[in-house]
């Protein structure tokens, strides 16, 4: 069956303009996207939770430049904003006006949320202008408080149903919102694997990915180690979830990123200008591991707007860091945001040759 989102892999391809301008002719370019967090809050406390390494305070970005930033993204270049940082985005009440910003501006955009917040208004406001709308749910039923620290399954398990019910009613008018169901897998989140492939496709979301759980070297993570994927049973139990895909539901496996987890190909994060991501609290960088690090810090979205930060010589120098003296094999922690598209890029600025010969 087709994997029409490439959710284990990147989607560089349609986006070779770019790659060639910056990576064969050295110009330099905009970022094909923005990975955005809107807040440095969240209102439960999974077990494998990034946000801690990344220094969870509160706070949030102001609405006005909030604003700003999806009204000029697209002008300078911006495709996409995901809302899929560091914080839960529902806890900004400027979520909604953004994406209605963003809307008017022309701009494609995603959110990331754990559900617990949502409302009726909030869902119709979301699902009628997002591309995608992900639910992050590592865990259904009983197990859920145990992997998401806060016993609301109800409450998230009908705010997925709603938004899938509203979902399928608006499509007869308007190109249809992909609603999707995100597991990090770990230990405990893998007891409700199959559970939760069978309630992803009762609810009638597109699709249910399981993805590799991130080591930011947090005293906290639970993150299950190589030997653990060997056990017996436990690929069976993945790819037993897989095989229960329907028509409309894929169940996916994120099996590469899993694995690419031993060994990275390349030396230096060379993806950068193509990829930015910024912090809950307005702070730009590279990725989310070096969110706090001032070295890193491309600039204050707050304080500057998305088309200052691009032009500055500052934020060049932190991509040239990063693309030549940055040492991913020691100065990076788990499984990147940067791994595909970096693995696709290494791949593209390595070519073999002889090009006539497969």
């Amino acid at each position: 069956m087709k994997d029409k989102w490439a959710l284990d892999s990147n989607k560089l391809l349609w986006h070779m303009d770019r790659v060639h301008k910056h990576f064969v002719r050295g110009k330099r370019i905009a970022p094909v996207m923005i990975d955005a967090g809107i807040t440095k809050k969240c209102n439960i406390r999974c077990e494998f939770c990034y946000g801690i390494h990344q220094k969870m305070n509160g706070t949030m970005i102001p609405r006005e430049p909030l604003i700003r930033l999806f009204k000029e993204a697209p002008k300078v270049g911006i495709k996409a904003i995901a809302i899929v940082g560091d914080g839960e985005p529902t806890l900004n009440p400027a979520l909604v006006d953004a994406v209605i910003a963003g809307k008017e501006s022309g701009l494609h955009m995603a959110v990331a949320t754990n559900g617990v917040r949502m409302t009726d208004t909030m869902i119709a406001d979301l699902v009628d202008r997002l591309v995608w709308l992900r639910f992050n749910l590592s865990a259904v039923g009983e197990n859920y408080a145990t992997v998401h620290g806060a016993p609301v399954w109800d409450k998230v398990k009908a705010n997925i149903e709603r938004a899938v019910k509203y979902r399928d009613f608006r499509k007869l008018y308007r190109p249809a919102c992909t609603i999707g169901l995100q597991m990090v897998l770990t230990e405990n989140a893998f007891k409700s694997v199959i559970e939760e492939a069978q309630f992803a496709i009762d609810a009638g979301v597109d699709y249910f990915v399981i993805k590799q759980c991130s080591d930011p070297k947090n005293d906290r993570m639970v993150v299950p180690l190589q030997e653990w994927f060997d056990k017996p049973g436990v690929v069976k139990v993945l790819k037993d979830a897989e095989a229960m895909s329907t028509e409309k539901t894929r169940v996916i496996v994120k099996f590469a990123a899993i694995a690419s987890r031993i060994r990275r190909p390349y030396d230096h994060c060379l993806d950068v200008p193509l990829l930015f991501q910024m912090s809950g609290d307005g702070k730009c960088y590279p990725c989310g591991y070096l969110f706090g690090d001032e070295r890193y810090c491309y600039g204050d979205i707050t304080k500057q707007s998305i088309g200052e930060i691009l032009a500055s010589e500052h934020y060049w120098s932190v991509i040239k860091t990063m693309q030549t003296t940055f040492n991913v094999h020691k100065d990076c922690a788990g499984h990147c945001r940067h791994q595909s598209t970096n693995e696709f890029i290494h791949k593209f600025v390595n070519k073999p040759e002889h090009i006539n010969f497969l």
